[in-house]
């Protein structure tokens, strides 16, 4: 596989610190200026997406902060499960090394509703949490993860999502990411979806996403989970840094920083 729409990430830890890393040395993104919440990067583990996953991580603006790392994702199951579901590791491995999944996060959010539970169902498919954590180790100091999939994505599932990672942030260092794809999209549909996202339009976002006649996006529910989530902690700022259509090769690229001024 020579095509750039087609390479995936290394799987050992030599190519994989040389893949990030020039990824992040090339990324031309500066700091954003503002406390940022939660971010918005591609699913996938096509290395097509990488450019934008690094421009959305080179632009954090202080690395040390954060204590939690909870990463949303969507399931790729081929059957839907109507529940959230937290992986049960106590640590969660990369080719780059081992970050302790926190235990109490954990069972705070699968004691603060009843759709979240400890389960590996849509976990460990070389999407979602393992596309993330070799950026978060490379940008990061010392921290903790909570991998999280969705599996089912209904508005209702989004707001008991959202609304307990919020309660969950309040007074604790944490980060959200959001891991998703746009599978399909029209111009129209991208445009709205911008303008949307923009504005940070939660009640329009999940009318759009969930029609799905103009744009189809793997991981709705993680980047409405994020919006909700940040938005409780008084989120009033976003920089999008890259917004691209799917193609034959890859699917579209989103992504993204929110935050607090």
């Amino acid at each position: 596989m020579h095509e750039n729409g087609t390479l995936v990430y290394a799987t050992q830890e030599v190519p994989l610190s040389k893949q990030v890393t020039t990824l992040l040395r090339d990324s031309g993104a500066s700091p954003v200026e503002f406390d940022v919440q939660a971010l918005i990067v591609p699913d996938t583990n096509l290395l097509s997406g990488g450019s934008v996953a690094a421009d959305v991580y080179a632009s954090l603006p202080d690395r040390s902060v954060y204590e939690n790392v909870l990463v949303v994702a969507p399931s790729h199951d081929e059957e839907e499960f109507r529940r959230i579901s937290i992986c049960n590791l106590d640590t969660y491995h990369s080719p780059l090394g081992d970050v302790r999944v926190d235990d109490r996060v954990r069972n705070e959010l699968c004691d603060e509703d009843d759709d979240i539970f400890v389960d590996n169902r849509g976990h460990f498919q070389h999407t979602g949490m393992d596309v993330q954590l070799p950026f978060l180790q490379s940008v990061l100091d010392d921290f903790s993860v909570v991998p999280l999939v969705m599996g089912h994505e209904s508005p209702e599932f989004c707001q008991e999502l959202g609304h307990a990672v919020g309660e969950m942030m309040f007074n604790r260092p944490t980060l959200v990411i959001a891991s998703v794809d746009i599978v399909r999209a029209t111009e129209k549909g991208l445009r709205e979806f911008e303008a949307a996202l923009r504005k940070m339009d939660v009640d329009r976002l999940t009318v759009l996403l969930n029609r799905e006649d103009d744009i189809r996006v793997r991981g709705k529910g993680a980047l409405i989970v994020a919006l909700i989530a940040s938005l409780g902690r008084r989120a009033d700022s976003i920089h999008l840094s890259s917004l691209t259509a799917p193609t034959d090769e890859h699917p579209g690229y989103v992504g993204a920083l929110i935050g607090r001024s």
